[in-house]
């Protein structure tokens, strides 16, 4: 019994420990009328297992910045409510309680305009690192890809590690700025690239000849520079010998 109860003890210590350590952002003056239900909020996603450092850090963030405190409580809340969406979302892929930055990668997922499923999709075949296919995913949503087919992208690449997703963001960034890709067809030629294991840095083959970067090498591929409604590329580089295909 008394074990039990140091435990219990240490428990409440713990959360109260957190909590504690927050108040000087929730205590701070300016917060005014709102500082008791900024308390509250704080205090109840502790209770309840939820990361209540983000809340806090969001305060700070909101006094940093100027924002009436009424306008404070209500994304804090709005946070609070998202996060404990984002545990429901997550948990049958993770053993145990998923970590912080995963739960806020989802958050921000779905504030960039991820969708349930797209992000059931990702989250299941991001095994690897979970919190990074997430992350990547939101990135391309907020540069303007399509999240359908990012998801389906980050999915593909997702299932075979890291390494691709460090360099997904890049390689279709590269596609569109060299080669005025569309940004789902840049996405394509990457998951294809991926999928034929060229390698990312690829895909620009995948782009220009279809689904098969072999055609370029059994003349069945068109002349990457003359053909297609863009015409010769910029800077007039001749076209490969017929045959021979791109290197």
């Amino acid at each position: 019994m008394v074990v039990m109860a140091r435990a219990v003890t240490i428990a409440l210590l713990l959360v109260g420990g957190l909590a504690y350590a927050d108040r000087p952002a929730l205590d701070d003056a300016r917060l005014g009328a709102a500082a008791p239900e900024l308390h509250a909020l704080v205090d109840r996603a502790a209770a309840s297992g939820l990361p209540a450092e983000l809340l806090a850090d969001k305060v700070r963030e909101g006094l940093a910045k100027g924002v009436p405190p009424a306008r404070i409580v209500l994304v804090v809340r709005g946070l609070s409510d998202g996060l404990g969406r984002a545990r429901v979302e997550v948990q049958p892929f993770v053993a145990g309680a998923p970590s912080a930055t995963l739960l806020k990668a989802i958050v921000e997922a779905h504030a960039a305009g991820v969708g349930a499923g797209e992000l059931t999709a990702v989250l299941r075949a991001g095994a690897h690192d979970r919190e990074r296919a997430v992350q990547v995913l939101t990135d391309l949503a907020q540069r303007g890809y399509p999240v359908a087919v990012a998801a389906r992208t980050v999915s593909a690449i997702a299932g075979h590690g890291r390494s691709g997703l460090d360099h997904l963001v890049g390689e279709a960034e590269r596609l569109r700025s060299v080669d005025a890709a569309a940004p789902g067809d840049a996405l394509d030629a990457l998951a294809r690239a991926d999928a034929q294991g060229l390698g990312l840095d690829h895909a620009e083959q995948l782009l220009h000849h279809g689904s098969d970067a072999s055609d370029s090498n059994n003349g069945n591929g068109p002349n990457r520079e003359t053909s297609g409604g863009r015409g010769p590329r910029s800077g007039g580089v001749a076209a490969p010998p017929h045959g021979k295909g791109h290197p």
